[in-house]
């Protein structure tokens, strides 16, 4: 075995590594997609590089001037040298230039979904629905052990502790992870959740492209619920984020979102509106009392027992009247009726009779002026002589023509 004294040390073995490769392999220009870039405070840029089947730290300093903005998914060119990152032992390139030369495969597979869906409606504002302003039943889709499900429940339990949360667990990266997000986001349709959050915690592109694939996509727009998109941080935008009725820039916007009618601010709109039904109940109490007491000091009801007696005695003037109306229309229609009754008694056959004449009658037949007693002479039939008081019956012997009233 070898004696320690002759050991490298690993600062000087990274040493040895950093000289070889700037040495032999010098300066190099690499092209690859951009994934997990981010800005530093102090304006380092930090990303990898990558192809199909490998990637590479780079790093590109602040004093290095970028002409565009890089972005993950972006296909660009590098040019710089190989340094070793001696605290964790990595290579990277140490960029002096950035070039764009194309975008990624995914950036051209999300612009192309997004172009397709455009085309079916699936981001037109009229299909937006507006977020309940007061929802008590939340659905959520995420991750059941990441951060963000954490941050949407304390921000839940802090202002809306009322609400009722419905957990729907997805895996939301990986390649099971579209599926799985739409099958929550369907399984929840059979909930009575007011609005659904679909979301997950910031990433790489290849983190968040599960929310850029057209299962989530058709199940956030076919769904009957309202959906907040929370996917990523505020720079991050996914497909989900464009089809969704609203996107969220982080899972606890989407979580203050669905509770800006947080419990305070409940109680001091229920105080509102209790003191306002109060003030409103109070005024229209004072105005009924003050119609009641204007009407109780009204000279109607004032003067009503005078008004009671000058309507009683009218009402008897009434009475008496009719009275009088009645018993003259009777005396009228009385008069009336013995005339008609004189009248009709005139006209009957036997009254003549009470005058002292006299009916001829030979058998049942009343004889009239018309017919001459010859006709009975010869027949030696009986001719009654009828009066008022007794009935005479006689034989006719001789009948001579008699002659009145003849002037000549």
């Amino acid at each position: 075995m070898g004696s320690s004294k002759n050991a490298m040390t690993v600062a000087n073995l990274t040493q040895a590594i950093t000289l070889l490769l700037r040495e032999e392999i010098g300066i190099v220009r690499v092209t690859g997609e951009i994934s997990g870039f981010t800005t530093a405070a102090s304006g380092h840029r930090y990303f990898t590089l990558k192809d199909e089947s490998a990637q590479i730290d780079c790093v590109m300093w602040a004093s290095r001037s970028l002409s565009f903005r890089p972005k993950n998914g972006m296909q660009v060119v590098v040019q710089g040298r190989l340094t070793v990152y001696a605290p964790r032992g990595r290579y990277q390139i140490d960029c002096d230039r950035m070039t764009a030369a194309g975008e990624g495969d995914l950036y051209l597979a999300f612009a192309a979904l997004k172009e397709e869906l455009a085309e079916r409606g699936y981001f037109d504002p009229e299909h937006k629905r507006d977020i309940p302003s007061l929802p008590l039943k939340i659905g959520v889709v995420t991750s059941p052990t990441g951060a963000v499900i954490q941050d949407i429940l304390s921000t839940l339990n802090r202002r809306s502790p009322h609400c009722q949360i419905y957990l729907c667990p997805a895996t939301v990266q990986g390649e099971t992870a579209p599926d799985e997000i739409a099958g929550a986001i369907a399984a929840l349709q059979n909930t009575n959740a007011d609005v659904l959050i679909v979301g997950r915690g910031g990433g790489s592109i290849e983190d968040l492209w599960a929310f850029n694939t057209l299962p989530v996509a058709e199940a956030i727009y076919h769904s009957r619920i309202p959906i907040i998109s929370a996917v990523g941080h505020e720079t991050d935008f996914t497909i989900a984020d464009f089809v969704a009725d609203v996107r969220a820039a982080t899972p606890t916007a989407a979580a203050e979102i669905v509770s800006q009618c947080d419990r305070d601010t409940l109680l001091q709109q229920l105080d509102f509106w209790e003191n306002r039904l109060t003030r409103s109940v109070q005024q229209e109490m004072q105005n009924y009392r003050q119609r009641l007491n204007s009407l109780t000091n009204s000279y109607a009801l004032q003067n009503f027992s005078d008004r009671l007696h000058d309507r009683a005695q009218q009402l008897d003037e009434a009475e008496q009247s009719m009275q009088k109306s009645l018993a003259r229309h009777l005396r009228q229609s009385a008069t009336k009726l013995d005339s008609i009754t004189a009248h009709l008694r005139s006209l009957h056959p036997l009254s003549p009779l009470q005058r002292g004449f006299a009916l001829l009658k030979v058998g049942d037949l009343l004889l009239t002026n018309d017919q001459s007693l010859s006709e009975f002479a010869e027949t030696f039939a009986k001719v009654e002589i009828v009066r008022s008081s007794e009935i005479a019956q006689v034989s006719i012997e001789k009948v001579i023509e008699k002659v009145y009233d003849r002037t000549e």
